[in-house]
Formats: C-alpha cells, sequence, structure tokens
C-alpha cells in the first residue's frame, strides 16, 4: 500500500514547503495530521492537488465517503487529469457503485484514449457489473495490442467464460496457465469451459492436473467428485466422495450424492443406510424419497418402495415423473396389485411416449394379472409397432402374439 502511496505521490506536480510537509506525513502515515495541514492550506487556496491528496489520507483511514467527497472536488477543479477519474472509479467500485465507475474509467479513455491499464480497469469493472459481453469485447481490444501480460490474459480468459464464450475461453486460459499454473480458479473455470463445449475427456485431464498441483484443495476435490457424479461414473464418484467425507465436514448433497452412487454400484443396504441419514435431515427431498423407493424394491421390500416412490411422484416436477411412474408401477406388479400397477404403467407411458418398454410391460402385466388377453394382444402390438427395430424383447412379444391368438381362436 505505501509503495502504491509513493507512486501516485510522484505523478502530482512538485509542490514547495506545505506540499512537501504533507506528503511526507503520508508516507509517514500520520494521516490525520496530514488532515489538518490541507485543511488549513484549503482555507486558504483551494484546489484540485488538496482535495486528491485529503482523498488519499481519508481512504487510508477507511473514510471512504469522506473520500469520495474529496475526488467530487478535485474533479470540480480540474477535470482533465486521469489521475482523479481513476482514483474516483476505484473509490466507486469500493463502494459497490460500479455504473458510475464504469462511467469514470470511460471519460478518463477519452482524455487518455488506447490506454490499456484503464482499459484493463474497465473491463475488470464491467465484470464486477455483470455486463459480460461489455467485458468481454474491453479485453478483447486489449488482447489485440498486448497478449502477453499475465493480468490482462487472466482477465480477458475470464470475460470470455462469463461471455459464454467457452472455445475462446479455453483458448485463453491456456495461454494464462503456461504464465501462471498456480490459479486454482483458472483450472476450474476451465474445466467448465470444456463442460460446456461438451469435451468431457478434457473436463477430467483438467481436473487430474489440477489435482496433483492442489491436493489439499476441498473445492477441487468436491468438482471432481460431482463432475464424475454427473457423468454418471458412479463408481469412480462413489470413491471420490467416500475421501472427501473422510476428510471434510459433510452436507446433504454430498451424502445424497454418495448414497445414489451406491445405489447404482449395487450396494442396496449400504445406500439405504446413508439415504435414510438424508431423510432424517430432509424427509420431503424429492430425490432422497425416490431413491429409497428404488432401493427397498431392489430389496423386495415394496410396502415401503411403494410409500417412498408415491410421496416422490406427490412432491416431483412433471419431468421427473415418467421414471417414478414406472418404478412405482414395477413395485405394485410385484405386489400383485395389478390395476394399481396398470395404471401407473399408463401414466408413465403418457407423460413420455419414448419409455416404448413400458407397453411390453403392461402386456406381461395384464397377462400375469389373467385379466384380458385381447388387451394383452393389442399392447404387445402396440409395443412392436411403437418400438421397431429398437424393440429390446421383440422376440417375446411376437412369440407371445401367436400363443395368445391361438388361445383365442380355440376360446
Amino acid at each position: 500500500m505505501t509503495r502504491k502511496l509513493i507512486l501516485l505521490l510522484f505523478l502530482l506536480p512538485s509542490f514547495a514547503g506545505f506540499s512537501q510537509k504533507i506528503d511526507l506525513l503520508l508516507l509517514n502515515r500520520e494521516f490525520e495530521k496530514a488532515i489538518i495541514v490541507i485543511d488549513e492550506k484549503l482555507a486558504e487556496n483551494p484546489s484540485a492537488e488538496l482535495y486528491y491528496k485529503r482523498s488519499l489520507a481519508n481512504k487510508q483511514l477507511m473514510d471512504y465517503p469522506a473520500a469520495l467527497k474529496d475526488l467530487n472536488h478535485a474533479i470540480s477543479f480540474d477535470s482533465t487529469q486521469v489521475i482523479y477519474r481513476t482514483a474516483r472509479a476505484d473509490m466507486y467500485q469500493s463502494l459497490g457503485n460500479y455504473e458510475k465507475a464504469v462511467a469514470d474509467f470511460k471519460h478518463a479513455l477519452i482524455i487518455h484514449p488506447g490506454d490499456l491499464l484503464i482499459k484493463y480497469e474497465l473491463g475488470k469493472a464491467y465484470l464486477w457489473l455483470n455486463d459480460y459481453s461489455e467485458a468481454y469485447e474491453t479485453f478483447e481490444e486489449i488482447q489485440s495490442v498486448d497478449s502477453t501480460n499475465v493480468m490482462f490474459n487472466k482477465y480477458s480468459a475470464l470475460a470470455a467464460f462469463k461471455a459464454e464464450k467457452y472455445k475462446r475461453a479455453i483458448y485463453l486460459y491456456h495461454n494464462y496457465l503456461l504464465q501462471n499454473e498456480d490459479d486454482l480458479s483458472a483450472y476450474l473455470n476451465l474445466a467448465a469451459s470444456y463442460e460446456k463445449s461438451e469435451e468431457k475427456t478434457r473436463v477430467k485431464t483438467v481436473l487430474f492436473s489440477a489435482k496433483q498441483k492442489f491436493p489439499n484443495s476441498r473445492a477441487l476435490h468436491l468438482k471432481l467428485a460431482n463432475t464424475f457424479f454427473e457423468n454418471k461414473d458412479y463408481q469412480f464418484a462413489q470413491q471420490q466422495y467416500h475421501k472427501y467425507m473422510a476428510r471434510y465436514d459433510t452436507l446433504l448433497p454430498v451424502l445424497l450424492n454418495y448414497g445414489i452412487c451406491l445405489y447404482h454400484n449395487k450396494q442396496t443396504e449400504d445406500a439405504v443406510e446413508i439415504l435414510e441419514k438424508c431423510y432424517s435431515a430432509a424427509p420431503n427431498d424429492v430425490y432422497v424419497n425416490f431413491y429409497l423407493g428404488v432401493c427397498h424394491k431392489r430389496l423386495n421390500e415394496y410396502d415401503l418402495a411403494s410409500e417412498y416412490l408415491d410421496f416422490a411422484i406427490y412432491m416431483s416436477i412433471p419431468e421427473f415423473h415418467p421414471e417414478m411412474y414406472h418404478h412405482l408401477a414395477q413395485v405394485y406388479g410385484a405386489m400383485r396389485e395389478f390395476e394399481r400397477s396398470i395404471e401407473c404403467y399408463k401414466k408413465a407411458y403418457e407423460l413420455d411416449a419414448n419409455k416404448v418398454e413400458v407397453l411390453f410391460e403392461i402386456a406381461t402385466t395384464y397377462e400375469e394379472f389373467n385379466f384380458n388377453s385381447t388387451l394383452a394382444l393389442n399392447y404387445y402390438r402396440a409395443y412392436l409397432k411403437e418400438a421397431g427395430e429398437q424393440a429390446e424383447n421383440a422376440d417375446y412379444a411376437l412369440s407371445r402374439i401367436e400363443k395368445i391368438k391361438e388361445e383365442l381362436f380355440f376360446e
């Protein structure tokens, strides 16, 4: 901070006597005394330089409103000094007024067009303002002039990432990481850019590289586990979640994902144990109820399975209903409640016509129910028609059609 203050002071015109005294007070961090001396001189002969120096003292005393007021006075006396504009822009940013910060940086660029440092600060201000398209354009202008500066490259990559220019972000982050391989956020954003570009293999490569560089990063460890979970690599995700929970406090989303991994990896009883812990914390959670339902279904505990699945359907959003109704139909079938089973199968197919195998299951349920051979026949035919070459149970369906037709003929 002192080094920055020295630089700012040398940028100003030299002062005689009182100015040197003020400079020494500021350099010695005697800010209250500096303000007293400045106030005395302001009473005699106000000037932009004096207000600016008082703003430096007030800023060091963390009196930002007073510092901002001083900068307003300085600019009212002399609006041509870039240093006053950029100092006020910095102050606005510190106080959270990014729109006014942008305005001051843009005005400073009018005074000093082509100044890359000011343009760099303007680009960052756009980022804090969440105006990512303007930030991206600003940093692209900087890149066209200087693509070697490490800080320019860092924020150029970030702007491209935030603006959803993922191909460009990938290129810029690779360049930046060649200059600075110690930035964890760069690895995470690079991995996210590959993920958005649907290059899943490279996502894993980046995350593993980062893990070697930052073996103790909690955020990275969780990101690695979540990435494999989202890609349905439940075996590796389970290992990563297990290691994560052994080292850190575990929140509900991590515990739930771990339980889901156990289910998919056929460790059903362990999954139930974990999911019941989740249920104690979040009894109304859709995923908790759904996966408890399918776990109990696999364990042939159909009463429990039906309760959890029924509640999951009640609590969930429509896009999850087809799969839930499908599982619930299978549970009711196993419980010999065939009417309810068929009702759920029909609901699953009604909500998602791509689930053509449901038609086959309806047909077999009608047969097992021994309720209506004609309906079973119709559903086998509908299954073969809708599924076409994708029918997984075509041979069985064809054989049952022939058998039912024979039985109906001899009735």
